[in-house]
């Protein structure tokens, strides 16, 4: 009996801590707020800031990655770009901005004890950003290096090109990071003006914290620190979702020793009910071509399929190879199988497993959980993320099969390399 009492005491415990972990939302003065309580020792925030390269045209391309990075790296109206960099030195404070193609984003990570200094460095870099010019011309150069540094690696080229090919004469194609002549073009002023005057808006912005701390603590650190944080007129940007049709080649001439090819396909968004088996069938595509190029033919060391989730999203097949022809027929070959549904319960339940792990594994992280819960919200809603592993437990052998057909309908192949043997291979 004792054994039987303390068994659903047990079960009760459980569902009440596992009720207080479920990530919650509310709204501070017309800001949005997502909040996850956790017992770690480090807590994690980042402010979001939606649209993306939907926000600029292409001849501001990376005016937005540029200023959130220097929003929190170049002083502020109350620290100096010295005392901010000892105090976060001081107390392990890491503070960063970044934008991509869908959203921006300024983050803080701290340990739990730090929070209150950590808080203040970060709600000042939100609000009161400085745009020291001398960092700001640090921070400015060392983009423009990692934009040559980019352009020579074979593997951020062809995603390059891939979004490119795929979004041809749309603002979706344009590159969030910008072009060392776009870039260099910037000033300051310019910079400051576009994050005070664009990005600096509640209605476009929510905030999203991970950590040792109650909804009554953050409601007060926020009504203190963004009360001047004002709200304009917002319309989310409208997405031109369409469906590929046919089969495309797109080659760039390269003198390397590898030769990297991507097929480019349809993929659901992640609010679409296709999303979870669809998921599924490209990890069953990318398993199976990692069997087949890598270990059984040798003609890769790292063969593979994803869904690159955004909000037009699309799925990538992808290999590098020094053997394009062979990689090729490889690839149609495993494709195919797949297509037509060659695996079966086991396997479904070996990727279902490892969802579930990989789901796990990031709640062990604040800023994991931050970093989904954000990007949930903008591509939907945060609860997605809450209730994946649930999803993807759902999805059936037929789910999977019909999703596949669904949406691959049509490609565009990429292909980085020689360009005389890549047309060879194709044809």
């Amino acid at each position: 009996m004792k054994r039987f009492i303390f068994f659903i005491n047990f079960i009760l415990v459980f569902h009440i801590a596992n009720a207080q972990t479920k990530a919650i939302s509310f709204d501070v003065n017309g800001l949005k707020v997502i909040l996850k309580s956790t017992q770690k020792e480090t807590v994690s925030m980042s402010m979001f800031f939606r649209g993306g390269v939907m926000n600029y045209n292409a001849e501001r391309a990376g005016i937005e990655n540029l200023a959130l990075a220097s929003a929190a790296t170049c002083g502020t109206k109350n620290y100096s770009v010295v005392d901010y960099q000892e105090l976060a030195d001081e107390y392990g404070i890491d503070i960063s901005g970044s934008s991509t193609t869908d959203y921006g984003t300024i983050n803080m990570d701290c340990i739990s004890k730090y929070l209150d200094q950590g808080w203040k460095l970060f709600s000042d870099a939100v609000i009161n950003p400085a745009f020291d010019k001398t960092e700001f011309q640090t921070t400015k150069e060392r983009m423009i290096t990692g934009i040559y540094h980019s352009q020579s690696d074979p593997e951020t080229r062809i995603e390059q090109l891939s979004m490119e090919s795929m979004f041809k004469d749309s603002p979706y194609s344009v590159n969030p990071l910008g072009t060392s002549k776009t870039l260099g073009g910037f000033t300051a002023e310019m910079v400051s003006n576009y994050y005070h005057n664009e990005l600096l808006n509640k209605n476009k912005m929510f905030l999203v914290v991970a950590g040792n701390i109650t909804k009554e603590e953050l409601e007060k650190k926020i009504q203190a620190s963004f009360s001047t944080l004002k709200g304009k007129a917002y319309a989310p940007p409208v997405y031109d979702r369409k469906t590929l049709t046919g089969e495309h080649l797109v080659i760039e001439q390269r003198d390397i020793a590898t030769n990297y090819m991507s097929c480019i396909m349809n993929a659901p968004t992640m609010t679409n009910a296709d999303y979870y088996a669809f998921v599924l069938a490209i990890n069953a595509l990318s398993g199976s071509m990692n069997y087949e190029l890598r270990t059984k033919l040798g003609l890769s060391y790292a063969p593979g399929a994803i869904v690159k989730i955004q909000q037009i999203p699309y799925t990538s097949m992808f290999v590098s190879t020094t053997q394009p022809k062979k990689a090729f027929k490889a690839m149609i070959t495993v494709y195919n199988n797949i297509k037509e549904g060659k695996y079966g319960e086991r396997y479904l339940e070996a990727l279902k497993k490892e969802h579930r792990d990989r789901y796990y594994r990031h709640q062990e992280s604040a800023s994991s959980i931050v970093k989904d819960l954000g990007e949930a919200e903008v591509l939907g809603d945060y609860s997605i993320t809450e209730n994946m592993v649930a999803n993807f437990n759902k999805v059936s052998l037929q789910n999977m099969k019909d999703s596949f057909g669904k949406y691959l309908k049509g490609a565009i192949w990429i292909y980085l390399g020689d360009e005389q043997v890549g047309r060879a291979a194709f044809q």
